[in-house]
């Protein structure tokens, strides 16, 4: 899943979704919200489902829109959840730090 951007990377950022809702673990849900405070699409680069599906958001050439002023040279993943997650979630967090 995983292919190495042509920009330079320094740093992976782990978010949670903020919601526990069902309705909620879906990366279109996230770029909807994003949408809503102005992104320009989702601004994380991958979205983590509670069964631990991995899927794609933002382009890795583009720089994410997750970390106020801290965005160059970073990776940005989103698990949904608010206080636990997964062990599928984990697993697959694991796995793609690992790649990355």
């Amino acid at each position: 899943m995983f292919k190495k951007p042509s920009r330079a990377v320094e740093k992976v950022f782990v978010h949670h979704s903020a919601s526990d809702l069902a309705e909620h673990d879906n990366i279109d849900t996230i770029k909807k919200w994003h949408k809503a405070k102005g992104f320009n699409g989702v601004g994380y680069h991958y979205f983590i489902r509670r069964n631990g599906q991995i899927s794609e958001g933002r382009s890795l050439e583009r720089i994410p829109a997750a970390q106020l002023k801290n965005n160059a040279k970073t990776i940005a993943i989103c698990l949904h959840g608010l206080n636990e997650f997964s062990n599928e979630q984990v697993e697959s967090l694991q796995i793609l730090c690992r790649q990355i």
